[in-house]
């Protein structure tokens, strides 16, 4: 992992685009952590943010409750969500 200053990334920023393909890059604004540049693509875009979400969390809590538990990828079987290759 590599850190970099806000600075550096700002005035480098296609850089450190490319860089973070490889490994996550830890960014820092006046020497403390203020981001994190990290690698995406469309079929981890939205369990990054399914992940993220107080509602859908809220609603995973809820169904939790009711089934006795229930992970993200049993869900998405019961409602009948495909998943592309790369998230099995």
């Amino acid at each position: 992992m590599r850190v970099a200053t806000l600075a550096e990334v700002k005035n480098y920023f296609t850089k450190f685009i490319k860089m973070c393909e490889k490994e996550p890059i830890v960014v820092t604004r006046n020497g403390k952590i203020a981001a994190v540049l990290e690698h995406m693509t469309d079929d981890k875009l939205e369990n990054y943010l399914l992940e993220r979400s107080k509602k859908f969390n809220k609603m995973l809590d809820g169904v939790k409750k009711q089934k006795g538990g229930m992970d993200l990828k049993s869900y998405r079987k019961a409602k009948g969500i495909k998943l592309s290759e790369n998230q099995h």
